[in-house]
């Protein structure tokens, strides 16, 4: 099995794996998706409130806003020995407290751990008027994405590597698939078809279509993925990857012991 990364910067990353399988990269995409934790807003206490907003809707808006999480030093909630969820080895205290007239946003909240806090400043929460206040506690814990959407560290999606083919015999370079291909791939030189990048094929298969001859196949590869990964903020696209491989590896781990007591 191997991985070559074709792209990676702060919140994306694309990648090929060569040499598996459907069931694995499948594995790969859920487990990254739905149980890598991350830090979110569980819990709000508010003591003033003067906004137009109800309670429960700033709150709901606050568990979406994406907090920057370290790999180490805090603890999932079940873990925990405190059993409150509010200890500092599981629990973060964000503070917020404004008065308007102004916008107020995810960068006026305030975290007891600066590794723990919002993943940009300008996320919009509510509009306070003249004279109006917001003042309240949020308490940010770990938690999996298969519990809830806010826990969800990013979009990962993949697809099999695009195999075209072109039967010389047959194909008269006539380029007619060249017009069809919407993402400009195809190319004639010296009288044959050529692909620029295949990665970039999105098996639409227009150019079968377009070809009289029915000289094009165009097929995926099983063993070969390409790998695209957008990151919340919460982890780098590059630590969420590596963070669910090391989940599918415990995982692994968990059911060869549990098969050896069979």
């Amino acid at each position: 099995m191997q991985l070559e990364i074709r792209k990676l910067d702060d919140d994306e990353m694309e990648f090929v794996l060569s040499g598996s399988n459907p069931a694995f990269a499948n594995s790969l995409r859920r487990v990254a998706m739905r149980e890598v934790p991350i830090m979110a807003i569980d819990e709000v206490e508010f003591k003033t409130n003067d906004s137009a907003m109800y309670d429960e809707i700033i709150a709901h808006r606050l568990a979406l806003v994406p907090l920057r999480t370290p790999i180490k030093g805090y603890n999932l909630p079940t873990e925990c020995s405190c059993q409150e969820g509010r200890c500092p080895k599981c629990g973060v205290e964000l503070t917020l407290k404004k008065e308007g007239p102004t916008t107020v946003t995810s960068g006026d909240l305030k975290s007891s751990d600066d590794e723990v806090k919002p993943v940009s400043d300008s996320i919009p929460i509510t509009r306070l008027g003249r004279g109006q206040k917001l003042e309240l506690t949020a308490i940010a814990r770990l938690g999996l994405g298969k519990e809830h959407t806010k826990w969800q560290p990013g979009i990962v999606t993949y697809k099999y590597m695009p195999v075209l083919e072109f039967d010389e015999k047959t194909c008269n370079a006539c380029g007619e698939c060249v017009k069809a291909c919407p993402k400009n791939i195809l190319e004639v030189v010296n009288d044959k078809i050529m692909v620029k990048d295949p990665t970039l094929c999105t098996l639409c298969k227009a150019c079968i279509e377009a070809c009289s001859n029915d000289a094009v196949k165009v097929s995926g590869d099983s063993t070969k993925f390409i790998f695209r990964a957008e990151s919340s903020g919460a982890l780098s696209p590059d630590q969420l990857i590596l963070q669910a491989t090391k989940v599918l590896e415990d995982k692994f781990e968990e059911f060869s012991k549990l098969a050896n007591k069979l």
